[in-house]
């Protein structure tokens, strides 16, 4: 958020004004390369570069048309917070009806979504909006700010503790075990 300055990084073409960057106030975190789809190939997503953003273009709007005000890079999030409301009164309707007082929020429009992000990491079947193209340029916009950030700062990269659903067994390389 600080290499950022607090704004939305994400940049759409307009037909009046060419390129711009959104610079309302940054909310979220996108993970350029998400976190589960990190932790399926055995990295360490603490590792991965951040990108921020406002709701609207990480999860509110609901197009996946790259370059374009009304993108989004995770519209199936913005689809299920539509659905929540309604699938969270059908619960409790349930629930009134039969007496519970639980809640299986695996069925909810968000356990959907989560359960179809698994099924496509698992099959490398991209699940988020944009292109590896996309991905590139938005890694190097933000390597380049943070570098720019800490040379103008001292502010150094915090340290973070590696994720602790990160799994070294995927993470082996040919020379692992050489000289043991």
């Amino acid at each position: 958020m600080r290499v950022g300055e607090g704004k939305c990084q994400f940049e759409y073409y307009s037909e009046k004004r060419g390129w711009q960057q959104c610079k309302e106030p940054a909310r979220h975190i996108h993970h350029i390369e998400p976190e589960a789809w990190t932790l399926d190939r055995g990295g360490d997503p603490e590792q991965n570069t951040a990108l921020p953003l406002c709701p609207r273009h990480h999860i509110r709007n609901t197009s996946d048309e790259e370059h374009t005000r009304d993108f989004a890079f995770h519209p199936d999030t913005g689809e299920a917070y539509k659905h929540y409301g309604e699938w969270k009164q059908q619960q409790q309707h349930m629930n009134a009806i039969t007496g519970k007082r639980l809640i299986n929020y695996s069925t909810s429009p968000f356990g959907d979504m989560s359960k179809e992000h698994h099924r496509r990491s698992k099959e490398n079947d991209r699940y988020w909006a944009g292109t590896d193209e996309i991905d590139r340029y938005y890694e190097d916009k933000m390597r380049n700010k943070a570098v720019i950030y800490q040379a103008e700062t001292g502010d150094k990269k915090p340290k973070t503790k590696e994720h602790s659903k990160t799994d070294r067994s995927k993470n082996k390389k040919w020379y692992d075990g050489l000289f043991d």
